[in-house]
């Protein structure tokens, strides 16, 4: 009796470590991503100016399952980690599933810091005016499609434009422009474009223009 009263205020104290520990798991790491995000966004605005325009691969789903695999492959995953737990109980289950919490949300945190440092100092020019004859460095782009994005939670929308220039790839490119100027552009016209790469990765346009009238002048072709 008195060896199992000595022992039990570790017990407590144990069980108080581990509520503690779980709490810290479950909120820190998306705090971590809030903040880091909020940090960002600060030094962002810090610049005063618009950060440059991703050009894109143009990905076109051929039907509903393109659409819809995102949502299957979640499904999956869940149906799979609540199996684990049944077979192999919560108490083994518990270090895995905090596991792929942590990376999950770390993940998300390297993401954006990625995604920051790869735009750092890259920026997007004042618009010139319609018919400016282009300068060096531009690219000519032909426009295939046009069409206006409305804001929603995955962006602040725009006009989506579909482009074709020579040295990207064969297939055409996405271009998401948030200025009212760009709700000029028809498909037909021609772009100038210059574009920039990214520190790690990806190509930006960092100054467009419509032409005149007309295809462009031959120019260079797009950096490798």
């Amino acid at each position: 009796m008195r060896q199992a009263a000595i022992q039990s205020p570790p017990a407590g104290w144990q069980s108080r470590w581990k509520s503690q520990y779980t709490a810290w798991l479950l909120f820190a790491p998306p705090a971590v991503l809030v903040g880091l995000r909020a940090v960002l966004e600060w030094l962002d605005d810090r610049q005063g100016a618009m950060s440059a325009l991703t050009l894109q691969p143009l990905a076109t789903p051929e039907g509903p399952l393109d659409l819809l695999w995102p949502v299957a492959v979640a499904l999956l995953v869940l149906a799979a980690c609540a199996l684990a737990i049944r077979r192999a109980g919560w108490q083994r289950a518990m270090p895995v599933a905090a596991g792929l919490w942590l990376l999950l949300w770390l993940g998300g945190s390297a993401a954006l810091l990625y995604r920051h440092l790869n735009e750092q100092g890259l920026y997007l020019h004042e618009p010139a005016a319609q018919g400016a004859a282009p300068t060096a460095g531009f690219v000519a782009a032909q426009v295939l499609a046009s069409q206006f994005r409305p804001p929603s939670l995955r962006g602040v929308g725009g006009t989506e434009l579909v482009l074709q220039a020579p040295g990207l790839a064969a297939a055409p490119h996405r271009l998401l422009i948030d200025d009212p100027l760009a709700r000029q552009i028809r498909p037909g016209d021609t772009l100038a474009l210059k574009f920039s790469h990214g520190h790690f990765s990806g190509l930006f346009v960092t100054d467009w223009r419509v032409a005149a009238s007309g295809p462009l002048a031959p120019a260079a072709a797009a950096p490798p």
